[in-house]
């Protein structure tokens, strides 16, 4: 147990500094649950966006994640994920853009690690704003899980790739991201947790004559449970590639919110 925590802590470790996507993963199964919807997970989120770019002010996140059907050693999942930007160029609550990701994925346990072939889409839309275009990209690939579990402790980490098979307004080739979290049980309905993601993204020289992007994620928080719900505490760091939908440049922000949900 010593040597996989010690892995998990070395991929965490690195996640800042050498890695950039950060969409969502699907919560891990820590059972083998069977049947039509065995498992849901929901949550509504509100964070304050400190940051010297006036398109970026305040994120409103909701996100849904369903295991359509649970088989022996396998699972359907479906996740939608959506969030809506203010920003403060034409007065205080300024929305200017919404980001989409819709994905499916299949998968089906090898010993200790979950596999997962997957098909995602991930789109961005301009509010408010004249232009003719949404950047999208659909991508097939790859995931691999494992779950991590120690003394009130449970460390969950994910690698995954993924091939673009169809883009509009944007140079990708191909997406990549390793996901890990820490989550602690300090009593009864109250945990904390730290988290990162990120990947690195392949691109096409010949659109933009650009290099291969990157950036990163990091989360930390706290957790509390009550009777039917639960809430988060958080406070984050994002470097977002070509975070808004028009900009060729990296983005990035510092968000302190909180999250509604799910237990």
């Amino acid at each position: 147990m010593t040597v996989k925590l010690l892995a998990a802590g070395f991929l965490f470790a690195i996640v800042p500094g050498a890695f950039a996507q950060t969409a969502p993963v699907p919560g891990i199964s820590t059972g083998e649950p069977t049947g039509f919807l065995p498992r849901s997970a929901f949550f509504v989120s509100l964070a304050g966006m400190q940051t010297d770019d006036p398109r970026f002010s305040l994120v409103q996140r909701s996100r849904a994640d369903l295991d359509l059907f649970g088989y022996h050693k396998g699972r359907v999942n479906f996740l939608i994920d959506t969030e809506l930007v203010m920003g403060s160029e034409r007065r205080a609550f300024d929305l200017n853009h919404a980001n989409v990701i819709f994905e499916t994925s299949w998968s089906y346990r090898v010993g200790q690690i979950d596999v997962s072939a997957l098909v995602h889409h991930d789109s961005r839309h301009v509010v408010d704003r004249e232009f003719d275009r949404v950047p999208a990209w659909h991508t097939v690939g790859a995931r691999v899980e494992h779950l991590f579990l120690a003394r009130q402790s449970t460390i969950e980490v994910s690698l995954e790739y993924g091939r673009v098979v169809q883009r509009t307004f944007v140079d990708y080739t191909w997406t990549s991201q390793l996901t890990v979290r820490l989550d602690r049980t300090l009593r009864p309905g109250a945990h904390i947790f730290v988290g990162g993601s990120g990947g690195l993204v392949g691109v096409d020289r010949a659109v933009l004559n650009r290099d291969r992007q990157t950036g990163a994620r990091a989360e930390a928080g706290v957790h509390l449970v009550a009777e039917g719900a639960a809430v988060d505490l958080f406070a984050a760091y994002e470097r977002r590639v070509d975070g808004y939908p028009t900009s060729r440049e990296p983005s990035a922000w510092f968000e302190l919110g909180f999250r509604l949900g799910t237990r």
